[in-house]
């Protein structure tokens, strides 16, 4: 095993289904459901949203917007790069609205749609600033930075239709016939000031949806526990 791909397998989320530590055989691991009526676009890491994320790291009541932040320390501090930057399919990735300031000089905005697939510094109250743009179908490795430039093609795709392969990396079980929703913080909170429990950056998460929801993703079609694997019908917009 090489260097850089220790360091990929340190830094993997467990929210992705190509997790390492996750079972890989011919029956279980990342197999796509189907892949009849998938509706596919092409995507680009969003790296202006790196650049504002706050270098001091955030409290618990600033990830989830409920648990009081009066004496506790930072329980997440901010990601390297590379591993903000790397998403796997099964992932959920969010674009920022109004961004067309942003991107409208920009070569690579107009074939490509730039997401977020990391959740880590961003804070409860950003939530209303994104829309569901996508499930990762083909992952984006990032190695780490060498001060040469990037050596690896930064565009990857994002399923916006059928059928898709997930983890359920909310802290509550699924059930068939839900309909799920992105949110950006389904764990469960940290005891005192200890750190967040989960290996590497935090993910955007799913959970039940209100039958009113704006951020409504799709419905589940498999049960599953917290960590385990469920096929979703993503939601046609």
């Amino acid at each position: 095993m090489s260097l850089n791909t220790a360091a990929y397998a340190q830094f993997q989320s467990i929210q992705g289904p190509t997790d390492p530590s996750l079972q890989h055989s011919l029956i279980e691991g990342y197999q796509p459901v189907s892949r009849i009526g998938e509706v596919v676009i092409n995507c680009f890491v969003d790296s202006f949203e790196f650049a504002q994320l706050p270098l001091e790291g955030l409290k618990q009541g600033d990830i989830d917007g409920v648990t009081a932040t009066g004496g506790a320390g930072v329980v997440e501090p901010k990601p390297y790069f590379h591993e903000w930057a790397t998403v796997l399919p099964g992932m959920i990735c969010l674009s920022r609205k109004a961004r067309n300031a942003t991107f409208r000089g920009y070569v690579a905005a107009e074939t490509a749609t730039p997401v977020v697939g990391c959740a880590a510094g961003l804070q409860a109250t950003d939530a209303n600033n994104f829309y569901f743009a996508g499930i990762c179908r083909s992952k984006t490795v990032r190695p780490i930075d060498d001060g040469n430039g990037p050596s690896v093609d930064e565009y990857f795709t994002l399923a916006i239709g059928g059928m898709v392969t997930m983890i359920n990396n909310s802290a509550e079980p699924i059930f068939p016939g839900d309909i799920l929703e992105w949110t950006l913080w389904s764990e469960k909170a940290p005891a005192g000031d200890a750190k967040r429990s989960k290996s590497g950056p935090r993910r955007v998460g799913i959970q039940i949806a209100a039958p009113t929801s704006e951020r409504a993703i799709g419905q589940c079609k498999t049960f599953a526990k917290p960590g385990e694997y469920f096929d979703l019908l993503i939601k046609s917009c």
